[in-house]
C-alpha cells in the first residue's frame, strides 16, 4: 500500500469520526454459525443513530454508576460539561482514551473514585 493512500484512508477515516463527513455505506459483519460471516448492509443514518443512543447510554450510565453530576463527570474526566452533554445526547462521540475511562468507570467505580476524590472535593 502507497503511503499517499495510507494517508488518505486516515484522513477519510478521521472525517467520519468526527462527522465532518457521513458513511455513503456501511456493511455490518455477522457471524454465519458455521465458522464465517455473512455481510449485511445497514442505511448509514440509521446506523449512526443507532451507535450515537449506544454511547450516551453508555455515557450516562457511567456517570450514574458513579452517582456524579455532569459537573463532576466532567471535571473527572478533564473535559467542560458542555462536552459531557454533547456525549451524552449523542451529539457528540467520545474518543478511544474517554471511552476506555467510562468503560473502567462502569466495572470498578470505587477505583475510579479512590484516585479522583480529592480532584472532585474542589467541584462539590
Amino acid at each position: 500500500m502507497k503511503s499517499a493512500s495510507l494517508k488518505e484512508i486516515v484522513r477519510r477515516k478521521a472525517a467520519l469520526l468526527t462527522g465532518a463527513s457521513r458513511p455513503g455505506r456501511v456493511t455490518q459483519l455477522l457471524p454465519d454459525g458455521k465458522g464465517g460471516f455473512v455481510r449485511r448492509t445497514i442505511d448509514p443514518e440509521s446506523f449512526r443513530a443507532a451507535k450515537a443512543a449506544d454511547h450516551s447510554a453508555s455515557v450516562t450510565a457511567a456517570r450514574e454508576r458513579l452517582g456524579l453530576s455532569q459537573r463532576e463527570m466532567a471535571a473527572l474526566m478533564g473535559i467542560s460539561p458542555r462536552t459531557l452533554q454533547n456525549w451524552e445526547q449523542g451529539q457528540r462521540e467520545p474518543h478511544q482514551s474517554a471511552k476506555m475511562l467510562l468503560r473502567v468507570a462502569v466495572k470498578h467505580p470505587r477505583a475510579v473514585l479512590d484516585v479522583v476524590e480529592p480532584a472532585l472535593a474542589g467541584t462539590r
